[in-house]
């Protein structure tokens, strides 16, 4: 006959089952294996010591996912080493709040545009552990890395952390340069201090005391010359005033004054213009006039100028003397009478 189990024996190996259950609900209950994940990558500048698989993915401190995969990649083209960090997120943390949308590439892409990244934070100064952060920060650039791996990318950006150890490291790589500066300068100021050019500041003090003490000395003669400056100042004024005074009185008288000469101006290179047309428009004639008439005329108006000349000359000698003109030179001989 076969033995019979014992019931305390079947009884403590169901409640060690039920016990397993529970302590596996307890410890991966935040990952339940049929819910749907998607899955991205990111690149980190610097190091992302603190961070590894298992990590937690937050949103603004909300769980949202975990770290997959931490790996290096080493690029043979350009000899440089890449980070990158693999991501599961679960979109059904977002979905049970939110109304129904599918989580497509491109409202992923949109999210990036509006200025979604990841940046690592601190999750423990004692163990020194790190998570991933994703925010909106608008503004910040979209830095990508070239990559294949068949993920969407998630831009990142340096954490407050980073951001003041980079500042400390710029600040440590110029503090040589720096202190060869202050080097510089307490050399030109132990120069300065010399002892020549104690003197000569001495010297200079000395100087500057005894102009003071002179100006203090001639202050009283230089009042009537302050005086009289003044009082020119004040004549000044009272000219402008008075000349403003004119002006305003003589407005009118001078601005028409400078309409008509405005006027006159129009009028003038109005006939400008026309004399200009004219001359353009019988400059063949004019020389013809210049060249071969002008010439004759010319000599015309001499002989004329002469000939009036001898009529002049006879109608001044008629007139004094009549009678000569009219019987010749015989006038002083006469007719013998029988």
């Amino acid at each position: 006959m076969s033995r019979r189990a014992s019931p305390k024996l079947v009884g403590g190996f169901i409640l060690a089952a039920i016990g397993l259950l529970v302590a596996a609900a307890l410890v991966f209950g935040t990952f339940t294996f049929f819910e749907v994940t998607r899955r991205f990558v990111v690149f980190f500048q610097g190091s992302v010591d603190g961070l590894a698989q298992g990590s937690a993915v937050l949103f603004r401190g909300v769980p949202l996912g975990r770290v997959i995969d931490v790996g290096i990649r080493f690029d043979p083209q350009n000899r440089t080493f890449q980070i990158p960090v693999v991501i599961d997120i679960r979109p059904g943390v977002i979905g049970r709040l939110s109304p129904e949308a599918k989580p497509d590439v491109e409202l992923i892409q949109s999210l990036i545009d509006a200025g979604l990244r990841a940046r690592l934070e601190s999750a423990s100064l004692v163990t020194g552990q790190q998570v991933v952060q994703l925010n909106f920060f608008p503004g910040t650039p979209a830095n990508l890395v070239k990559t294949d791996l068949p993920y969407i990318q998630i831009p990142t950006i340096l954490s407050p952390t980073q951001q003041i150890m980079s500042s400390v490291d710029v600040a440590a790589n110029d503090l040589p340069t720096l202190i060869r500066r202050a080097t510089a300068v307490l050399d030109r100021v132990q120069g300065v201090l010399s002892p020549e050019n104690e003197a000569a500041l001495h010297t200079l003090l000395e100087s500057s005391a005894a102009l003071m003490k002179t100006l203090q000395a001639q202050a009283e003669s230089l009042g009537p010359l302050i005086n009289g400056v003044e009082d020119t100042v004040a004549t000044a004024g009272q000219l402008t005033k008075h000349l403003d005074g004119v002006v305003q009185d003589n407005r009118e008288d001078i601005r028409t004054m400078i309409r008509t000469f405005r006027e006159a101006t129009v009028t003038v290179n109005k006939l400008t213009d026309q004399l200009n047309q004219v001359v353009t428009t019988n400059r063949v004639p004019l020389r013809h006039f210049t060249e071969g008439t002008l010439p004759d005329l010319t000599a015309l108006i001499i002989d004329a100028r002469t000939t009036v000349n001898r009529a002049s000359a006879i109608l001044d000698s008629l007139q004094r003397n009549p009678t000569r003109f009219i019987f010749g030179n015989r006038m002083g001989q006469g007719v013998e009478l029988k």
